[in-house]
């Protein structure tokens, strides 16, 4: 098998074995029931199991059938955004339905993600009483159970683990998107499992500690946030008795189930040391995003931050933002909406415009604004060669009908690819409205990622609207975060910091675009309001954001020569770093951003021996802070890259000392 991987069928006995050198997991299936027996820490030996592991039933088989069962061990080392792992798919087909489980594993790391796809040629019935929650009452007979005495999981579990243990925490990460009406995107919980209780957390991660021994058992649900996944009919985790942990929501309808092979929403488990098991999910979470091809972070800038929507997009005005790209270091200037023929309803020029529906408005929406654009794009794909760049696009699938005019959008993008040279889409309007909405989006990134090998790559917006957020389908590209104006005040330099740094915990940070402003605009309207953002200066918010794709929000030509000089001199200076950042495990230390704190990043190398540190005083009475560090770094060389103000800087092994000289300054230190 693939380096340390392994997966294996008992036909005999329904057992399904997968793992590495680090973890295993072990399953039964019997019929049309499936149940996960153990989870094995192989590196501390701690195994998690005990009482009795409930069996789970997809409704897509019947009951009591006998179905044909089939194994199949794929090595996949050509998954594009993905690295290299081993797939191993159990398929389930009976009379009036087929089930897929595939569980995909990495060499090294500790997790087993899980996902199951049904189809259904028949009429699928419920058994009510099993679709419900559990009943815990810590008496036994009051789990649901079927005919032969098994315990039953409900029809909408993902996962359902035992633990087997007495003295149990469990923490909880809530992620939020729909920014455009949320500027808290983090929400952590930690509570403790009474053995004889109940437990039901809402999440996205949960990581569940055996704190006498150090152990940890995390579950990771690989599905939209709260506000926006499928079908939500209840809690995201059920803990039982400190017995078992059942990972709800599956996303899937049965009564309105589409055609063909759907898929559930997806999760992973993962076992390490309780010390440990945050930097193996980071470790699991990046093999999911490889990120751009040229292994570094890119800079890209998009006009839309200035507010002037469609009205400014045309060629001449393209023209001189890349002029202004080449002095600021950009690699991909994005046009937003504005450069295509058709008029959506964010258009400034003309109203009347649409959000989907685009072909039943203009068969020609998506071609090229002759007026705009009298030369096509060539004039802007030329010059942004010229200065080593390249163009983006903004683009909004068409939501309507369930996506029924998602093979258009396909052919669409697939020849502004292969006409113009253009590898990343800002993909924005979407509704994921069903399952076939799903089914389809899924679709349009998946194929446009086979054709063109890997090539074109997807800025997903996470701003509004009903779409897959952080954790899910996560291979294809980046999340745009945030839209924030100095229009609406709604722009705080210190808010974009603590967003990143509170998402840096949990999310690779290479997989995020957060932006930063021309912050001298509508310096009037933010007149006596603390933080306001003319008080900061371009190569500060620049910093903030460093460890995310920096995302610079704004019409480029608006700056002011200085401002522009100052972000030029800090990002020439952060290009050659670039790829060591986009390599490192980004760890938020200091303090929370507030506008009133000392924060920053440690950008650590994965054997942990050099490190970046970006380190920021805000808007503070003292002027001195000790940063504590993740890992002590023993005679260590340092280099400062760059200080907005002077700084002494006094390293202690595991801590750094720093006296900054001005208010909303920072330092850059590589460490070596």
């Amino acid at each position: 098998m693939m380096n340390d991987c392994y997966a294996a069928y008992d036909k005999e006995k329904g057992y399904v074995r997968v793992g590495n050198g680090r973890v295993e997991k072990i399953m039964q299936q019997r019929g049309s029931f499936i149940r996960t027996e153990k989870i094995t820490d192989k590196v501390s030996g701690k195994v998690w199991r005990g009482g009795k592991p409930l069996w789970q039933r997809c409704p897509a088989l019947s009951e009591n059938e006998i179905p044909e069962v089939f194994f199949e061990v794929a090595e996949e080392t050509q998954a594009f955004g993905m690295k290299e792992h081993l797939k191993a798919t159990l398929t389930l087909k009976g009379r009036e339905g087929t089930v897929w489980y595939e569980y995909t594993v990495f060499p090294d790391i500790p997790f087993v993600y899980s996902q199951c796809f049904v189809e259904k040629r028949g009429r699928v019935e419920l058994n009510d009483e099993t679709a419900q929650e559990v009943s815990c009452t810590g008496i036994e007979t009051d789990y649901v159970k079927s005919a032969e005495g098994d315990v039953i999981c409900s029809s909408d579990t993902l996962d359902c683990v035992p633990l087997g243990c007495i003295h149990l925490t469990v923490e909880s990460v809530k992620l939020y998107d729909k920014t455009d009406g949320n500027d808290s995107l983090v929400e952590r919980q930690t509570v403790p499992v009474y053995k004889n209780g109940r437990s039901e957390r809402d999440g996205n991660i949960f990581c569940i500690n055996d704190y006498p021994s150090g152990s940890s058992l995390m579950l990771v649900k690989h599905s939209p946030t709260e506000s926006s996944a499928l079908n939500r009919r209840t809690h995201d985790l059920l803990m039982h008795c400190a017995s078992y942990a059942a990972l709800l929501g599956t996303g899937i309808d049965f009564s309105a189930l589409p055609s063909g092979r759907v898929p559930y929403y997806a999760s992973a488990v993962g076992a390490a040391k309780a010390e440990d098991i945050y930097e193996e999910l980071w470790r699991y979470s990046t093999a999911f995003s490889l990120g751009d091809r040229r292994g570094s972070l890119f800079i890209m800038s998009n006009t839309w931050g200035d507010r002037s929507q469609d009205g400014a997009v045309c060629e001449s005005f393209m023209l001189r933002e890349l002029e202004r790209a080449r002095q600021l270091h950009v690699d991909i200037i994005q046009i937003d909406d504005g450069w295509q023929s058709g008029i959506t309803v964010n258009s400034a020029l003309k109203k009347g415009g649409v959000w989907e529906g685009y072909y039943k408005e203009n068969s020609n929406f998506w071609a090229v604004n002759t007026e705009k654009f009298p030369r096509g794009l060539k004039p802007i794909t030329e010059k942004a060669r010229e200065i080593g760049a390249e163009i983006g696009l903004w683009f909004s699938p068409d939501s309507s009908n369930d996506f029924e005019n998602v093979d258009k959008d396909i052919d669409t993008l697939y020849g502004l690819y292969k006409q113009h040279g253009v590898r990343y889409f800002k993909l924005d309007g979407i509704k994921i409205r069903n399952k076939l909405c799903e089914m389809r989006f899924i679709y349009l990134l998946s194929e446009l990622t086979k054709r063109s090998d890997g090539e074109i790559r997807f800025n997903l917006d996470v701003t509004a609207e009903d779409r897959f957020g952080y954790l899910y389908q996560q291979q294809y590209g980046t999340l745009f975060v945030e839209n924030r104006y100095t229009d609406f005040t709604s722009y705080f330099p210190h808010n974009t910091f603590k967003n990143l740094w509170n998402l840096a915990s949990v999310i690779p940070t290479r997989r995020l675009q957060m932006e930063l402003l021309n912050v001298r605009r509508n310096a009037d309207k933010y007149k006596n309001m603390p933080f306001a953002p003319d008080t900061y200066n371009m190569d500060y918010v620049f910093a903030t954001v460093i460890p995310a794709n920096p995302l610079v929000w704004m019409e480029m030509t608006g700056l002011s020569e200085n401002d522009a000089a100052l972000l030029s001199k800090i990002t020439g200076i952060y290009k050659p770093y670039a790829p060591e950042i986009f390599a490192s495990r980004v760890i938020p230390i200091g303090d929370a951003p507030s506008g009133m704190s000392f924060s920053g990043y440690c950008c650590r190398s994965e054997d942990k021996k050099t490190a970046h540190l970006l380190l920021f005083r805000e808007s503070t009475k003292g002027d001195t802070y000790t940063f504590n560090l993740p890992v002590e770094f023993k005679n260590v060389n340092t280099e400062k890259l760059y200080e907005s103000a002077p700084a002494e800087c006094t390293f202690n092994g595991e801590s750094v000392t720093v006296k900054f000289s001005e208010e909303r300054s920072f330092v850059w230190i590589k460490i070596n």
